[in-house]
């Protein structure tokens, strides 16, 4: 996709630069990508999502080409500065969505602001369940961030072991598409801070996951070799805003994988239309995954006299 078709802003908050892509009116989209990408992770659904929203789509700090300061990247600190650039821009209230390590931090900037997220999608990260031996990377990375370092340091290799191992392979993007992320992987400073993330997530504060009432997508790609469909299951217990569990036909990288899909999803949920009788949800129910509020709401019928049993 052409670069040119994109409007980039950078600005400088509290000694922090910051890079991101801008398009649209309206209510505020905050788009937050994990690793190893940058502000591309969503460059299938700004379009979509800025004929109706103002969407922004910063590089996280560390990536791209946003500030690589030293310092600490434990998940709520980070959050914090993300807070401080949206103030910076005049963003007050706005949805949030987050891919992989975007979600650690979306959580975290919920954690500390919850009044401020009106809509959240939360994409491809486990929440109360997780096993340590189907992400042993994390641990390796946290132990060893100088080693980690090096390995991201050579990008294109770095990258394609990321998508090779985490696509499903017919939906994996195309070589095209590998260069561009690949491209917005190679800025100097990335390989030094960006392991961090991995050795400073103890230092992170607890999130208390009460706060989430707001509507609450979760986006869950089938095929992810690091994320059982057993992540999934039993989430409702622990988020009380949330209102469906979307499966895709995808495996890690599901922005990529599955961008119309995933574009629609977070348009229609945005817009408080994903019915949970659409056809997106086919594989949802086929894991009797919850694809509706399971917290019930309050009656707002066409008939207020009326009582209307629900099933």
């Amino acid at each position: 996709m052409n670069e040119d078709k994109f409007d980039h802003h950078t600005t400088t908050v509290d000694g922090l630069d910051w890079h991101w892509v801008e398009a649209g009116s309206g209510p505020a989209v905050v788009l937050l990508h994990g690793i190893p990408e940058s502000w591309r992770c969503w460059q299938h659904q700004i379009p979509v999502l800025s004929k109706q929203f103002r969407v922004i789509v910063p590089d996280m700090k560390g990536y791209g080409r946003s500030g690589k300061p030293e310092g600490s990247y434990a998940a709520s600190d980070v959050a914090g500065e993300t807070l401080a650039f949206l103030d910076s821009i005049g963003v007050d209230d706005f949805h949030i969505a987050g891919h992989d390590w975007g979600v650690v931090v979306a959580d975290n900037i919920i954690n500390i602001a919850p009044d401020r997220v009106e809509r959240y999608v939360r994409c491809c990260l486990s929440l109360h369940t997780y096993d340590t031996r189907n992400s042993l990377h994390h641990q390796w990375n946290g132990l060893n961030p100088e080693k980690a370092g090096a390995l991201m340091k050579n990008a294109d290799s770095y990258v394609r072991v990321w998508f090779d191992t985490s696509c499903k392979p017919e939906t994996k993007p195309d070589e095209a598409e590998i260069a561009e992320i690949v491209k917005e992987f190679s800025y100097p400073g990335i390989s030094d801070v960006v392991p961090l993330y991995f050795s400073h997530i103890r230092n992170s504060k607890p999130v208390d996951y009460a706060k989430f009432t707001m509507p609450v997508l979760y986006i869950h790609g089938e095929h992810d070799p690091r994320q059982p469909i057993d992540y999934a299951r039993g989430m409702e217990e622990h988020i009380p805003g949330l209102e469906a569990v979307l499966v895709l036909d995808s495996g890690h990288f599901v922005t990529w994988e599955r961008p119309d899909d995933v574009s629609n999803a977070m348009n229609w949920f945005f817009h408080s239309m994903l019915a949970p009788g659409l056809p997106i949800f086919e594989r949802s129910r086929h894991y009797g995954l919850p694809t509706r509020p399971t917290v019930e709401r309050e009656a707002w019928g066409a008939n207020p006299g009326v009582a209307v049993k629900l099933n």
